[in-house]
């Protein structure tokens, strides 16, 4: 029998220690509590534990999954803006990590629900109406309702389009006053950041920027109708 190749060896290291690969019930619980099943939350959970990219094949070795399983789900989370993929020249592959902002992913799922559900009840709405038409005519007081729901219906639709699209790019820049504001929110919490993470939140401030940290992060400490401390105890008013 030849010995075990480099790559066979690398193949047959786990890539989670135990303990940690004991904690993949929660991500697992966490996805499925926004629609997802099981395996999307698994998958990202090894993504983030694993603490570097991987491919498809060392995913479904490491879960102990089909590749079918993997390559699907893979394409899924992709899709809704949770793992994101790029092409590893030497090893001829691609390569997946996690994306690390969960309030992105949220309001990604929570944007295409709400275009679902808009849709569904419009479709409902309208086959009433024209129910309602036929049977009725036009001067049945219910069209005019159901003409009103509808008209409701798109201009809530589109405020929410509105509101998620900003929340969804002010997330993903570290500059936004809502980013800032979350990361103020953690540090004031207590919640430590590793990494890159934590220095793009807390420590690449300058003037106006660590003005607006201090700002939040007097708005979050203090009671509402309370001033910030000044600096050196000066209380006086502008």
């Amino acid at each position: 029998m030849k010995p075990p190749t480099e790559t066979t060896q690398t193949e047959l290291v786990p890539f989670l220690a135990p303990d940690l690969a004991a904690e993949l019930p929660a991500f697992e619980a966490f996805f499925k509590a926004f629609g997802f099943k099981q395996i999307h939350g698994r998958i990202w959970g090894l993504l983030v534990l694993a603490g570097k990219p991987m491919s498809s094949k060392e995913i479904a070795a490491e879960l102990a999954i089909s590749s079918g399983a993997t390559s699907t789900t893979l394409k899924e989370l992709i899709d809704w803006g949770a793992v994101h993929s790029t092409f590893d020249p030497p090893r001829r592959c691609n390569l997946h990590a996690a994306v690390e902002n969960t309030l992105s992913i949220v309001a990604t799922v929570l944007r295409r629900r709400e275009q679902v559900a808009f849709q569904n009840f419009r479709e409902g709405a309208n086959r009433a109406l024209d129910v309602i038409r036929k049977r009725h005519g036009n001067k049945d007081p219910r069209v005019l309702t159901l003409r009103s729901v509808l008209s409701t219906c798109d201009i809530a639709d589109a405020v929410m389009q509105l509101v998620f699209s900003s929340v969804h790019g002010a997330l993903g820049d570290p500059q936004s006053l809502l980013s800032k504001a979350i990361g103020t929110a953690l540090k004031v919490g207590g919640v430590a950041l590793p990494g890159a993470r934590k220095q793009r939140a807390f420590e690449d401030f300058s003037g106006e920027d660590l003005a607006n940290e201090e700002f939040l992060e007097g708005a979050i400490l203090k009671p509402k109708g309370t001033e910030p401390e000044q600096a050196g105890g000066d209380n006086r008013n502008d």
